[in-house]
């Protein structure tokens, strides 16, 4: 019976995340759908209906003016429907018959509220909970003797003077030649911990080769840990494996037993296999990259309020910017469907990150509102950047595109984005 209460009370905490899930996207829609709004009225819109979420009605009043403001019963989505959106009105107050400079700035402000609303949500999560900084886990033995310099448990704060906001914006920042990396470095003092800042110079990155199990079958353990694919192998019979086929020559020359060091970026382990092993139970495959020989991880930093709102612009910022490199990669190629969510795997995610804390559900609103964002943008039917290149095109050529025309564009382009987000999750099942 207890246990019947314990998995009954489990089910209800997951559904309450899930809940909690759809609440924090709703909020995000709705502060999307204020900016339409707000601009909407500063500039003599006439609004027919403010809604959030689709399908049927649950809830809705109607103001003095005509307008409707309405809950309906699927939260996926909502709008702000203007009159006359989508067809030519004689009413001066309709959408199409407004200046195009009006419209560009409704249909753009949606994205603006979602972006301003993710620059002070992050100066509340910076200020109150700390900031999410690349920390230096290890650095390895066969790394430059300047890159050594860094200690683990440093902080990367600036690169050549520019400041270092996450792991893409360090990889952009590193350049041929010596380099001035500035570190936040821990020490405990009287059992607190401080950090001062401390100036590297001389460091350097180098092409790099290592080798990272891609099978590991057998019972191979160390301490209580297993051989597993995705360990990167460190060192072979004591020798540093970082140079183009090393591992091959080492394995060609070694006899009976041998040491492999493996690492998963913060530990080493010592397991004892066969040189027979490589035949099948054990596989590794070979990888280049450049770098400055180390690994990192992601660390939480609390910087003084002055220093957070300095950082929280470029911070988001930087999210845009790599939302836009993401989706440009999806492209070309170079960027795999795993990287991407679709409705459903962002609502299991929200779920899972809103049981971890509130600091984490905050920064996780920022993130998706800087998606929002910039996605929102972007020149794709059925997206607002897709509305503002029809305002654009018929500003210049001083006419409209025919209104059916962009109502079958618009409509075509909903069904593909739609079926493209739910493909997204499907291929990750």
């Amino acid at each position: 019976m207890l246990n019947l209460l314990c998995d009954f009370a489990s089910v209800m905490k997951t559904i309450g995340y899930v809940l909690l899930a759809f609440i924090i996207l709703m909020f995000m829609v709705l502060i999307h759908e204020t900016g339409h709004y707000t601009a909407g009225k500063i500039l003599g819109f006439k609004i027919n209906e403010f809604a959030i979420g689709m399908g049927p009605k649950i809830f809705s009043k109607k103001k003095k003016n005509g307008e409707i403001f309405s809950l309906r019963l699927l939260p996926l989505g909502g709008y702000c429907a203007f009159e006359g959106e989508g067809e030519d009105n004689k009413n001066p107050k309709a959408f199409n018959s407004q200046k195009p400079w009006k419209r560009l700035i409704v249909l753009f402000s949606g994205a603006f509220f979602n972006f301003v609303s993710a620059i002070l949500i992050a100066i509340i999560t910076f200020a109150a909970y700390g900031e999410t900084v690349v920390a230096v886990n290890n650095v390895y033995g066969y790394s430059p003797e300047a890159n050594r310099q860094l200690q683990s448990g440093d902080l990367i704060y600036k690169v050549n003077g520019k400041r270092v906001y996450m792991l893409d914006s360090l990889s952009r920042y590193l350049t041929d030649g010596e380099m001035s990396v500035v570190v936040l470095r821990p020490k405990t003092q009287d059992g607190t911990t401080l950090y001062e800042q401390v100036t590297l110079d001389g460091i350097t990155q180098k092409q790099f080769y290592s080798a990272t199990l891609t099978k590991a079958e057998g019972n191979f353990s160390s301490n209580g840990r297993t051989l597993k694919a995705g360990d990167t192998l460190y060192k072979f019979n004591g020798e540093y494996i970082d140079e183009q086929g090393e591992l091959e020559r080492l394995l060609r020359t070694a006899e009976g037993e041998i040491t492999l060091t493996v690492t998963d970026g913060s530990e080493f382990f010592d397991y004892h296999v066969h040189k027979s092993d490589f035949n099948g139970a054990l596989v590794a495959e070979e990888q280049a990259y450049k770098g400055l020989g180390m690994s990192v991880h992601y660390e939480k930093y609390k910087f003084g309020f002055g220093e957070v709102l300095l950082r929280v612009v470029p911070y988001c910022c930087e999210v845009g910017m790599l939302v836009l490199r993401t989706l440009g990669g999806l492209l070309t190629g170079a960027v795999g469907v795993e990287s991407v969510s679709g409705p459903i795997s962002t609502i299991a995610m929200t779920s899972e990150i809103v049981a971890t804390g509130f600091g984490n559900v905050l920064m996780l609103i920022v993130l998706i509102s800087v998606n929002l964002a910039v996605f929102n943008l972007l020149p794709v039917p059925a997206l607002d950047g897709c509305q503002m290149v029809f305002v654009l095109i018929e500003w210049i050529a001083r006419r409209p595109i025919n209104r059916k025309v962009q109502s079958y564009i618009n409509g075509i382009g909903l069904v593909v984005l739609i079926v493209l987000m739910l493909l997204v999750d499907i291929l990750k099942l």
